[in-house]
């Protein structure tokens, strides 16, 4: 006699919403794990007079000091409070805006109230991993995991076959992001070919134009000396004409002299 299945017998439909607030939980706590050592060491550089940087951080923030640095949203405040002088050295202001978003994100989390919409949840895995991936690498396999399951949450029970499920969609994303940055990397060379190639013409230009001067610039100065050089031989020339003119001036007034002697004596 078979026994009608009981109630505890039936298969239990996921809550989705409570599964993706588990991974969302998930990835801010390897959020947290990864960026903590990192931050730590930045804000020690920065307050290296202070006894805790904890306390002064939310003191500048405006927030309570029970806040530690193990929290991911005290963590993400920090990253934008101080991003100029601490952070922005090392990641670049392309990151800058992804602070934001995953405040915004971690404040839905904590309320409750993160939206249904799975591109947005997968949109803010992805900010945690490019945010995370510079300062720990070895985290980036369990956020793509993360993403994976949030994709796939209604996978079956059997461990094998969702272990095989979540590697093959973590190595799809990784596949397509690899092609990505490689395709970011060609337009990037490209772009430099590019502007090496017209770097090289204005400095052949500029080398030209500088040829152009020197020589222009040695013409002159050879003009220069040969004027220099017809101007002694000029300078030459009058000294020695006016040396004459006076000889000449002083025989015409001694020839007068003379002239004037032998009259005097003739009268006498």
């Amino acid at each position: 006699m078979t026994s009608e299945p009981t109630h505890s017998d039936k298969p239990k439909t996921p809550d989705l919403r409570s599964s993706r607030h588990a991974l969302m939980a998930e990835a801010f706590e390897t959020f947290a794990s990864g960026m903590g050592p990192f931050i730590d060491e930045r804000m020690q550089d920065y307050f290296p007079e202070e006894t805790s940087w904890e306390a002064t951080a939310a003191n500048r923030m405006g927030r309570p000091a029970e806040h530690g640095s193990t929290d991911p949203l005290f963590q993400l405040l920090v990253l934008r409070r101080f991003w100029g002088p601490v952070f922005r050295e090392f990641f670049g202001d392309d990151l800058r805006k992804l602070i934001d978003q995953l405040i915004e994100a971690r404040n839905f989390w904590a309320h409750l109230n993160l939206p249904d919409d799975s591109t947005y949840l997968d949109r803010i895995l992805l900010s945690i991993e490019r945010v995370l991936a510079p300062v720990s690498p070895e985290t980036v396999g369990s956020l793509r995991t993360i993403r994976a399951q949030l994709k796939n949450p209604l996978a079956g029970d059997n461990a094998e076959d969702k272990t095989h499920a979540v590697n093959a969609a973590a190595l799809r994303l990784q596949l397509g992001e690899s092609e990505a940055a490689f395709a970011a990397l060609q337009d990037r060379q490209r772009a430099l070919a590019e502007k090496q190639s017209e770097l090289a013409k204005q400095l052949e230009t500029s080398r030209r134009a500088s040829a152009g001067k020197q020589h222009r610039l040695s013409e002159l100065e050879l003009e220069l000396l040969e004027a220099s050089g017809r101007s002694e031989v000029l300078e030459s020339y009058l000294q020695a004409e006016r040396d004459t003119r006076y000889r000449l001036e002083w025989l015409f007034v001694g020839f007068i002299a003379a002239m004037l002697l032998v009259m005097i004596i003739l009268a006498s």
